[in-house]
């Protein structure tokens, strides 16, 4: 059974969206490995195979990093065997039961701080970003070009944004502890 098309779109943006935080965890597991690379595009293989067994709506990156775990774990086990495995398959199950919350939650925190933050915003500054990252085709050019601004003013005005929208959202998250 194929996937709706509608579906199918949101499911490649979660895929997108989430890259840092599964390579993160994959990073997490196997800290200083030159396989890491490796894995995730093992990884987004694997998530796109099953693709059709994602619930849209429930916790992409819980999900994702799931399927990291039992990449990592197959990893592990072609390391075990040529004698190059370090430490005991179950401390790494318990140190990724960790970091799969953990990774998940600090992605929740900061989407939600980011949300904030861009309320923060003027509209013009909000609609000029919106222009910039919803836009799938001409990029900063088309974008320039519609808001009758050159490229690097664009580039300039876009770079303040991201600024700020980081500051304020370290801000949040360091002022309460993490978002409520």
């Amino acid at each position: 059974m194929a996937m709706d098309p509608r579906n199918q779109q949101e499911f490649v943006s979660l895929l997108t969206d989430h890259q840092e935080v599964i390579r993160s965890y994959i990073i997490s597991q196997l800290p200083g490995s030159p396989d890491v690379r490796d894995i995730l595009q093992e990884v987004n293989i694997m998530l796109w195979e099953k693709a059709e067994e994602f619930e849209i709506g429930t916790n992409f990156g819980a999900w994702s990093c799931t399927v990291a775990y039992y990449k990592i774990l197959e990893h592990r086990r072609k390391l075990k065997m040529d004698g190059k495995l370090a430490f005991a398959d179950d401390l790494g199950a318990l140190l990724s039961d960790e970091s799969i919350g953990r990774e998940t939650d600090d992605l929740e925190e900061k989407r939600t701080a980011l949300i904030l933050c861009l309320r923060k915003l003027s509209s013009k500054n909000r609609d000029l970003l919106r222009a910039r990252y919803e836009s799938q085709k001409g990029g900063m050019e088309r974008v320039a070009e519609e808001t009758g601004r050159t490229k690097e003013s664009l580039r300039v005005t876009l770079s303040r944004l991201r600024s700020v929208l980081r500051r304020c959202i370290n801000g949040m998250i360091d002022a309460k502890g993490g978002v409520a």
